[in-house]
């Protein structure tokens, strides 16, 4: 993994660890390494498909308007795993699975390469968030789906960045700079 995305994954570890703990959720978010510093947007609402794709429309552009050389996403989700020796079944989603897990999802896509983190969520027997459990990090050599190809594949030239910039600010996207 690339240093721009090795630290950017380790601070969206530490980010999602600080919500789980201070409200036993996360929001989906985002997180980017740009030449002005690392980037933060949370978007509005995503309770369906097209809330998902605004989502990733909205990330591919401030990648490309903020010249970003990594971009983590973080989301709570729900994995089924096949056990061992057994097929996964594909037929029920996870969410409806007896064998489900809840986990903090990060993607994570960096110049060099791409990651998966999966850090599983531990709760007391009451519900309430306790604690994230071990990084399981899946490499991946590539990523197909709304969530793929955040990061432009060329870099974008001043006038573009800057074109991208006031279409994001005519969108209200703000974005918070982390310190």
């Amino acid at each position: 993994m690339p240093a721009t995305l090795d630290s950017l994954m380790q601070e969206a570890t530490r980010y999602a660890e600080h919500w789980m703990k201070k409200s036993g959720s996360l929001a989906p978010s985002m997180m980017a390494a740009t030449a002005q510093g690392t980037v933060l947007f949370l978007p509005q609402g995503m309770k369906d498909a097209q809330g998902k794709d605004d989502f990733a429309y909205t990330v591919r552009l401030i990648c490309a308007a903020h010249a970003a050389s990594a971009v983590v996403l973080m989301v709570e989700s729900w994995v089924a795993q096949a056990k061992p020796g057994e097929k996964l079944d594909i037929t029920t989603p996870p969410s409806q699975s007896p064998d489900r897990e809840e986990v903090v999802v990060l993607i994570g896509q960096g110049l060099a390469g791409n990651v998966t983190r999966m850090l599983p969520i531990v709760r007391s027997d009451n519900g309430r968030f306790w604690n994230l459990g071990d990084p399981q990090d899946m490499p991946a050599t590539t990523l197909e789906g709304r969530f793929a190809g955040l990061l432009p594949p060329q870099p974008v030239g001043e006038q573009e960045r800057k074109m991208g910039r006031l279409l994001l600010d005519a969108m209200g996207v703000r974005l918070a700079k982390l310190r």
